[in-house]
């Protein structure tokens, strides 16, 4: 992830930070969201610890407030114009280095001139400011984060837009594996199917999708139309994508079954059967985020993979972001509540919702 480097002064901006903080902490990493260097070891260099903190960052910003170009030490000395302030070190370090150096005015601040700053300062004045207003602020940090994420190096969870023709090779594959799914005469299941005259559902969506919804098996009607989570569990699918400015057809829904068992839990022999169609849907797809719907598709993903979570509980593990490795490079796994959480207990909407955001990080 782009690594964002917060530089403010605690006496003229920390109530503003801190909602900052929480703000981008929805769209990034808090991994990549760096804010104060501390413990500094006694003996360092402390310019160049705070030199290579802003090294590491690929894009700096400079909350002002309505005192930071004022502010004083008990001395009456102004902070900005003392040579060890790190406020001052940071900032100059960030310009220095050519970052991307974007100046947040907060409180009513207005941009310095040049004339107004140290020397190291003077270039900041150069950098189009950015207002965070009190009565529009959510707008505000939305418009900053769009700002960011144009500007800054693409995160590794983030696919480029495939070209047309990775769309039709992909689409190819994906149809082939479905040809097989349904000749699959072999499946523990294929007989129930026939008698009852289900289909099998493979999944749909994006053929590239960058997040890849798997859950535990499809339902009754799920298998009569064959397509995964339609229904109420599906319209809250749905609801819950909408939240965070996605459609179904912007992600891929599938199962870890891939037919309906009957009302009952999938049995090892299913999985085990099912298991490399799945594998066939992960390598044609190649999603950078897995988000498990339910506990029986978390413990099964995370022992899949082999995973030092796998013997945790959706309870503990519900929302956070898991990152490992697939042949073609690195994912996360996000272990979510299956949506038919909602149709049970409708104060878990809020929960799920929360957990939904996570997954801004890789839109």
């Amino acid at each position: 992830m782009s690594r964002i480097f917060i530089n403010y002064r605690r006496q003229d901006s920390e109530g503003y930070v801190g909602r900052l903080y929480d703000y981008l902490a929805r769209h990034f990493e808090r991994d990549a969201l760096f804010m104060d260097v501390d413990d500094i070891p006694p003996g360092a260099d402390f310019v160049q610890v705070l030199e290579e903190a802003v090294a590491a960052c690929d894009v700096f910003i400079a909350v002002i407030g309505p005192s930071w170009l004022t502010l004083a030490d008990e001395t009456g000395a102004r902070r900005l114009d003392q040579w060890n302030d790190f406020v001052r070190i940071e900032i100059a370090s960030a310009l220095n280095q050519n970052k991307l150096v974007i100046p947040v005015l907060v409180g009513r601040a207005r941009m310095p001139s040049p004339a107004q700053l140290p020397d190291d300062l003077a270039a900041l004045c150069r950098r189009n400011a950015f207002e965070l207003s009190h009565q529009r602020f959510s707008y505000d940090a939305e418009k900053l984060v769009a700002a960011i994420k144009t500007a800054v190096p693409a995160h590794p969870s983030f696919k480029p837009r495939p070209d047309s023709e990775t769309l039709r090779r992909k689409e190819a594959a994906l149809k082939a594996v479905r040809d097989d799914l349904v000749g699959a005469t072999e499946s523990p299941l294929y007989a129930f199917r026939i008698e009852n005259r289900y289909f099998p559902v493979l999944g749909e969506g994006h053929p590239d999708a960058n997040i890849l919804f798997i859950g535990e098996a499809p339902g009754k009607n799920e298998a009569a139309a064959g397509r995964p989570f339609i229904g109420p569990s599906g319209d809250v699918l749905a609801e819950m994508l909408r939240g965070i400015g996605l459609k179904r057809e912007d992600v891929f829904v599938t199962n870890v079954l891939l037919d309906f068992p009957g009302k009952r839990d999938p049995l090892p022999e299913e999985l085990a059967f099912y298991a490399p169609f799945v594998d066939r849907l992960i390598d044609i797809i190649q999603p950078r985020v897995i988000a498990t719907l339910g506990g029986f598709a978390m413990a099964y993903m995370l022992k899949k993979l082999d995973l030092p979570e796998k013997r945790g509980k959706i309870g503990q593990l519900h929302g956070k972001l898991i990152k490992t490795r697939l042949p073609y490079g690195e994912i996360h796994v996000v272990p979510l509540y299956h949506p038919a959480v909602v149709l049970y207990s409708a104060s878990q909407k809020d929960l799920l919702r929360q957990d939904f955001e996570k997954l801004k990080l890789f839109i």
